[in-house]
């Protein structure tokens, strides 16, 4: 999802700007990301766009419609 959500904005030039301080190493489960994905929650999570839920980003986790408002609700707001 995360990565889907970054490359649509970097293709339509929309990527927001914006540096929360967090990195992945800030979230428990950040080494379990895919090679393929880190690139997107790297700058998601630098964004704030993508905050996690109790220390974690759940990678592996399917999202809920309460976590995908959330984001959208985070993307919008920037």
């Amino acid at each position: 999802m995360f990565t889907l959500l970054y490359n649509a904005l970097k293709l339509l030039n929309r990527l927001p700007g914006g540096d929360s301080g967090k990195t992945l190493a800030d979230f428990m489960d950040g080494g379990e990301i895919e090679s393929w994905a880190i690139e997107a929650l790297t700058f998601l999570v630098k964004s704030g766009v993508v905050e996690g839920s109790d220390g974690c980003l759940n990678p592996n986790d399917t999202a809920t419609r309460a976590e995908m408002a959330q984001l959208f609700y985070n993307l919008l707001g920037r």
